[in-house]
């Protein structure tokens, strides 16, 4: 008895991902994200809905072409690729096999040229499906043998257990049922594995049907009765329907018809439950096939009636197409000659449309039978002609193995015959007869002992083998610890460079201010009686300018020290970035005024972050102070407020002296070098930009910097948006 095996076809990939680079202008940004978008609804459409996802895949394309246009870049490539490969899918699920392989094919082609491992292993799994719908099995396993060996060295285990599902499957069509448990065997290892229990059961199911096929009932029951325990405790409803319609194909190849009906309506019950149509008219045709097979007609009928009523809303055109064969076959039991024409006729256009040439050549068989039940030779020779070919070009093994099979039996039938005649000889034939079994056993004790040293030699080498195996783990073992500590080094000598340039401005920032408040306290101490009021009011006022710059300076060394060891750490809260920034502008109402800027800026009003907010303020001040530090008299500060689907954008951008691509290369260090003077002359710490990098890396975020010499800079706070909050 025939059963198709399930197929683990990897039939779609859904692409996600967080930290999308954002390049190029807002219509470029908008078309990938819409097309990546529209990938990804269709694929989630295609197997409730094909029609409706083979529509929207047209469009899906349409637009990937267009974003190609703009730009040729790989990423653009990869998304028509699965455009592509979805309207595949969809045209298999509609069962138009000969355009879903185009598709395959167009797909399988940029995927090879952007070099997507993935993408190709996956449309390989594919089409080699279509190839082996279409009888072309050597195609097909050519494919899944390429998807193995991509998924083998990727790494990608489950992807490489269905590959070798599919080669095991193509085997089991193909008859070569040792081939076909080799390599379901391995995609069973891996699934244990892995504990991939859905994955299991179907593997319980795939080698069940090879020993279904091998007529051990036994151990077919007990694969599919491991795959029924699995489904059960997962509460799996679509397999556990899968496993009883198995069940009750070894019990109808057993002949036990009342216990195949039973798990059949079993499968049914258990199809309804999840709506899985498929499940209930396969199960439908198995029940009317066993009645037909009993002699029940009348039951025969109303199940495939059943099962044809339901096809009609079905797309799979094979089993649609399988029911009218059946019905057909059981018209022309019946003497229905008629009927059973018409619905051959029918079933022969779903056949041609699938491409499946065994369904072909058993629908050429019953027409043929019916045309000639009706005495019209003529049409009935066509017909079985045509089965003729079809049953050569699929059978053509098959049919030189049951040659060879014949010619064994004759010769050992030949063989007998000889042996009677030899035991009526004299008594030189007996004696003859037992010098052969002398040879005969001496030639067998000669094999024991060569297959004896041929076991000892390769446990030999597989000893040899473990402690090659071991050796090398050793030595990657070594080399891993090499680079471990190299890696360590360099991150303790990093820190060494840091300390010393650490210990450099506290050398110099430190000693300086000091050496101001002790030469101005020297002067009021010893002068005091012969300054002016005004030239005391100086004195004071520079203490306290340079006791305030210090005051920063210890402020910032202490809290950069702290990032240091850890002891900061992020307390995120969402809030609105536009009140931030309002309860920190009115610091810088002074010096802005003293300097005469332009100050204008661009807050919308709903913007939410999700960071600390104590940090993203200090973050904030700096920047503006650094702003305003090196503007000019009568110069501009504007202060804008965005965002992305990924990131919230605060922007300080000033119209002053700018930097160097030297100075931008170490701004965020600690070099001496970075630090400059505004323009009237104000001194900053050396610390503040710093301290901004760490703060904005323990809020997951970034700060950078745009800047032309002579015409200004843009510092860009970069902020997590509300919706990450999730992720922290």
């Amino acid at each position: 008895m025939n059963r198709i095996l399930a197929r683990l076809s990897l039939l779609f990939v859904l692409f996600s991902g967080t930290g999308i680079q954002l390049h190029g202008t807002e219509t470029e940004r908008t078309g990938k994200e819409d097309i990546r978008q529209l990938n990804v609804l269709v694929s989630q459409m295609l197997s409730q809905s094909p029609d409706k996802a083979l529509a929207l895949g047209i469009e899906a394309l349409k637009k990937a072409n267009e974003t190609l246009e703009r730009s040729n870049s790989q990423e653009n490539k990869k998304h028509k690729a699965d455009a592509l490969k979805n309207l595949g899918i969809a045209h298999y699920y509609l069962s138009n096999f000969r355009q879903s392989l185009e598709y395959y094919e167009q797909a399988l082609l940029i995927y090879r040229q952007i070099k997507n491992n993935d993408g190709i292993g996956s449309t390989l799994n594919n089409s080699g499906l279509i190839l082996e719908i279409q009888g072309d099995y050597s195609g097909s396993l050519k494919r899944y043998n390429e998807a193995a060996e991509i998924f083998s060295k990727t790494g990608d285990e489950n992807k490489l257990a269905l590959s070798f599902t599919n080669l095991g499957n193509a085997y089991y069509n193909l008859g070569r049922f040792d081939k076909a448990l080799d390599y379901l065997s391995q995609a069973l290892k891996i699934n244990e594995a892995t504990g991939d229990s859905t994955s299991l059961a179907k593997s319980y199911n795939n080698i069940g049907n090879v020993f279904l096929s091998l007529k051990d009932f036994k151990v077919a029951i007990d694969y599919y009765q491991r795959a029924e325990l699995i489904n059960k405790r997962q509460k799996n409803l679509k397999s556990l329907s899968t496993s009883y319609s198995n069940l009750g194909i070894a019990m109808q190849s057993m002949g036990k018809y009342d216990q195949a009906l039973d798990y059949n309506r079993l499968s049914i019950e258990t199809a309804r439950s999840v709506n899985d149509q498929t499940g209930i008219i396969s199960s439908l045709l198995n029940i009317g096939n066993i009645y037909q097979e009993t002699g029940d007609y009348s039951q025969s009928l109303i199940n495939y009636r059943e099962a044809l009523r339901l096809s009609n809303n079905n797309y799979d055109g094979y089993l649609h197409a399988s029911i009218l064969t059946s019905l057909g076959s059981l018209r022309i039991k019946q003497h229905e000659y008629d009927e059973a024409i018409s619905e051959l006729v029918e079933a022969l256009k779903f056949a041609e449309k699938s491409g499946s040439a065994i369904l072909l050549q058993n629908i050429y068989a019953n027409l043929a039978d019916a045309w000639e039940a009706k005495g019209d030779y003529k049409r009935a020779f066509e017909y079985l002609t045509k089965h003729k070919s079809s049953s050569d070009s699929i059978y053509n093994q098959e049919s030189n193995e049951r040659l060879n099979r014949l010619r064994v039996s004759f010769e050992s039938e030949q063989t007998e015959r000889d042996n009677q005649l030899l035991r009526q000889q004299n008594i030189f034939s007996q004696l003859a007869l037992k010098r052969q079994q002398i040879i005969r056993n001496l030639l067998i004790a000669i094999s024991v002992i060569i297959i004896v040293s041929l076991f000892f030699l390769y446990s030999l080498y597989q000893g040899r083998k473990k402690k090659s195996e071991l050796l090398a783990q050793r030595t990657e073992q070594i080399l891993r610890q090499k680079e471990e500590l190299g890696l360590l080094y360099k991150e303790q000598y990093k820190q060494n460079e840091t300390k010393n340039k650490f210990f450099s401005i506290i050398a110099h920032d430190l000693k300086s201010p000091f050496q101001s408040i002790l030469g101005f306290s020297e002067l009021l101490s010893t002068e005091y009686e012969y300054l002016t009021e005004e030239q005391r009011k100086e004195a004071a006022t520079n203490i306290l300018s340079v006791s305030n710059d210090t005051y920063r300076l210890i402020e910032n060394l202490l809290e950069w020290g702290r990032t240091q060891t850890g002891a900061v750490k992020a307390a995120f809260r969402s809030f609105n970035v536009k009140d931030l920034v309002a309860e920190t502008l009115p610091l810088f109402q002074a010096p802005l005024k003293k300097k005469s800027i332009e100050f204008s800026y661009d807050l919308p009003a709903l913007i939410q972050a999700w960071a600390d907010y104590d940090m993203i303020m200090a973050v904030f001040r700096n920047i503006v102070s650094n702003a305003i530090k090196f503007t000019p008299v009568g110069g501009r500060i504007h202060i804008k407020l965005s965002q992305t689907s990924e990131l919230v954008i605060l922007s300080v951008t000033d119209t002053g002296t700018g930097m160097e691509p030297e100075i931008l290369e170490r701004l965020f260090t600690f070099d001496p070098k970075v630090q400059r003077a505004g323009t009237m002359g104000e001194r900053g710490t050396g610390l503040g930009l710093a301290l901004c990098l760490e703060f904005m890396e323990l809020n997951h975020g970034k700060i950078k910097v745009e800047s032309t010499p002579g015409k200004g800079s843009t510092f860009m706070i970069m902020m997590q948006p509300v919706s990450r909050r999730a992720a922290d």
